[in-house]
């Protein structure tokens, strides 16, 4: 059964990653804040951090594409612009077959390549973000089915598509949190007379198209957009196909830990959209859910080799990244975006703020081939000597990580409160550069320490140079779960 399982997910799934949003309110700092493992069909794949800068027609902005798509301006995925605006795109959304037969996916559409340079070179507020993102659906179309975060320091929304013209978007709520998996999320949409309801936002005839063409469904007597339009998989259609094992136990369990909301039945599919969490989260609760895999459980997959269910942080994530609207009047601290470089559960989140006027060294570099100079390539050698022994080595590198995690958070406060006396830009910049640099040597130096205790307990020798790392990764792609997409 588990191998038909698998099977299937080896066809279907593409990228498959895990998105989290906080409302202002149900956060310690009352910031809103929203993270995503950026999971690729790669773990050998380098990101880029780049700046953009203004033009006479586009916002300043950072993002994050992969090195082979920044030339295009392509992947960015996670970006922030100068009017502390920020996206994250996207999460692989499916939409139904009878959504897509009356409105199919448009080849020349808009997908997950192109669609945040639009929206993060122009828009100014987040409403506006969506407006611009929905308008280009409804008269371009798109050619993949998603889920998108767009926030300021007001407001977070997510918007989902639901086939090649039809989206709707809605607000997270201020004293909520939202936790997707690659699947369609938004269920009753707010409908008055047929037009929305403050905090939602959709394609002018998403409800009436449905109901033309007879395939609009309801719950409590409201529309019901994901079952209108997206696919739902639970075990009573006797279909075990990707959603049951490969998404729904991620919501379960971020659900579980930050709601204590049973796991029990989790096979339907059956979730809430918003949940108010049991305590305000902060930005390491964040992290958490991020970098969970399961631990404490017998489906941790890199204790137990367990594949049943697929686990949040897995080795082909690219990063992971997090993203607070800080609310600082200042603009060059109004957006900041933590970003953990491959794998989460044995990354470390590094601040890089909006009014950043350099790329630290190491983060404009890198590609598909391992290297000793790539931010990329130095965290992920060490992700890769994790998995070789993972119930040795991932206390090791988790315990030291957490360790600079608390001194750094302690220099960023020191630095934001100079910066706003002085106003000067180098502290950012100096500030960045000096965290990235004890990052890296503190991963090398872990690199190294895991390197001999390999060497002590496995009778090849290995020189670890990069093309052992290459082999190696390519190893534990492999064997650790869910190889392919």
């Amino acid at each position: 059964m588990l191998i038909g399982i698998l099977l299937t997910l080896l066809v279907t799934a593409s990228f498959a990653c895990t998105t989290i949003i906080v409302g202002k309110d149900a956060s310690t700092t009352g910031q809103i804040m929203f993270g995503r493992n950026s999971d690729t069909k790669s773990p050998a794949r380098a990101k880029h951090l780049k700046i953009y800068p203004a033009t006479a027609s586009s916002a300043r902005f950072i993002a994050l594409p992969y090195y082979d798509t920044e030339s295009r301006d392509g992947m960015l995925q996670v970006a922030m612009n100068q009017h502390g605006v920020a996206i994250s795109a996207t999460e692989t959304i499916t939409s139904n077959k009878t959504a897509l037969q009356f409105d199919p996916f448009v080849e020349s559409g808009l997908g997950e390549f192109d669609l945040v340079k639009p929206i993060i070179s122009h828009a100014k507020t987040a409403p506006e973000a969506v407006d611009i993102l929905g308008g280009i659906i409804t008269s371009r179309g798109v050619s993949e089915g998603f889920g998108v975060v767009l926030a300021d320091a007001n407001e977070a929304w997510y918007l989902e598509t639901g086939s090649g013209h039809h989206w709707v978007a809605v607000k997270i709520p201020d004293d909520a949190y939202f936790v997707s998996s690659s699947q369609g999320r938004i269920q009753q949409i707010g409908l008055q007379d047929g037009k929305f309801e403050s905090g939602f936002k959709g394609s002018p005839d998403v409800v009436s198209f449905a109901v033309e063409h007879k395939f609009a469904q309801y719950s409590d007597h409201q529309f019901d957009f994901r079952k209108t339009y997206q696919r739902i998989i639970n075990r009573q259609t006797g279909n075990l196909e990707n959603d049951i094992s490969y998404n729904y136990y991620r919501i379960a369990t971020l659900q579980n830990l930050y709601s204590q909301r049973s796991m029990s039945g989790f096979e339907s599919g059956e979730f809430p959209t918003f949940l108010k969490p049991v305590h305000k989260l902060s930005l390491q609760d964040v992290e958490s859910g991020l970098g969970n895999y399961f631990q404490g459980t017998t489906y941790n997959p890199y204790l137990t080799e367990s594949m049943v269910y697929r686990a949040i942080s897995v080795f082909r994530s690219s990063n992971s990244h997090i993203t607070v609207m800080t609310n600082n009047p200042e603009s060059s601290l109004a957006v900041v975006e933590y970003i953990a470089l491959g794998m989460p559960s044995s990354s470390i989140y590094i601040p890089f703020y909006v009014g950043m006027t350099r790329v630290p060294d190491g983060y404009a570099i890198g590609n598909d081939k391992a290297d000793d100079h790539s931010a990329f390539w130095r965290f992920r050698k060490l992700q890769t000597l994790v998995l070789l022994d993972f119930a040795h080595n991932q206390p090791i590198v988790r315990a030291a990580f957490d360790s600079l995690q608390q001194k750094i958070n302690v220099q960023q406060v020191a630095m934001e409160k100079q910066y706003t006396k002085t106003h000067n830009t180098q502290l950012i910049d100096q500030f960045t550069a000096k965290v990235v640099k004890e990052a890296l040597e503190l991963n090398d130096s872990l690199r190294s320490q895991l390197e001999t205790h390999y060497n002590q307990t496995h009778s090849v020798q290995l020189k670890f140079n990069n093309a052992d790392y290459d082999k190696l990764t390519s190893e534990m792609y492999q064997k650790y779960p869910f190889k392919g997409f």
